[in-house]
């Protein structure tokens, strides 16, 4: 089905029948915290976790929010108690979430190029999913020197494992729902669906190979 690493696509996840606003302005009113990778960023990044490692789910929050174990549990942590219709999404999903976590991008922001050594289907058979939430055309997110035609409530996946970076050039948050999950069959019609109009081939290139979860 694919025959050459995909930097990004659209995919066609019914959003609209979820009450994601609604949840949007609880979960702004939550704790949010900042991100661990300070010299990945420049300004204010910071992340709300949602599904957590079972492991972890009485640990401190930043193992919630930025556990590494490569094989562990993960269930719906605190947070997502309280959005049930983030909970209903990502139950939806017919693939196995590995992480799930709101990541707000303040204004005058910037997560430098980076890659998450691994994160795509092709590598890892692992898949990252950005769900647009709060969006703007000031919001420059670039995988492999593309820039991806994000806009609010739409649903990509994107090569992780690509250089990527995102600016935040305008005056209110960028806030992607980021969901790290097993790539299956229902998965990959999901990102073949809309291939046509969305997608983009990788280009070979170089970067710095620290994640940073953007």
């Amino acid at each position: 089905m694919f025959t050459q690493p995909i930097t990004f696509t659209q995919l066609p996840i019914p959003l609209s029948e979820f009450n994601l606003a609604d949840d949007l302005l609880i979960a702004e009113q939550l704790t949010w915290m900042e991100h661990v990778n300070t010299d990945e960023y420049q300004g204010k990044w910071d992340v709300l976790e949602l599904k957590v490692p079972k492991e972890h789910r009485y640990s401190h929050r930043i193992l919630q929010a930025f556990a590494i174990e490569a094989a562990c549990e993960w269930i719906d942590g605190p947070n997502l108690e309280l959005l049930n219709a983030f909970e209903s999404l990502l139950a939806s999903f017919e693939c196995e979430i590995l992480s799930a976590r709101l990541m707000r991008l303040h204004p005058n922001s910037f997560i430098k190029p980076h890659r998450d050594n691994g994160l795509c289907i092709e590598k890892s058979q692992q898949a990252r999913i950005h769900i647009c939430l709060g969006y703007s055309a000031n919001i420059e997110f670039y995988v492999d020197g593309h820039r991806v035609p994000m806009s609010n409530n739409s649903a990509w996946y994107i090569n992780a494992d690509a250089v990527h970076s995102v600016k935040n050039a305008g005056s209110t948050p960028r806030i992607n729902l980021v969901v790290d999950c097993k790539v299956n069959d229902w998965l990959k019609g999901l990102i073949w669906a809309l291939h046509d109009s969305t997608q983009f081939n990788v280009n070979a290139g170089g970067c710095d190979d620290k994640p940073a979860f953007a």
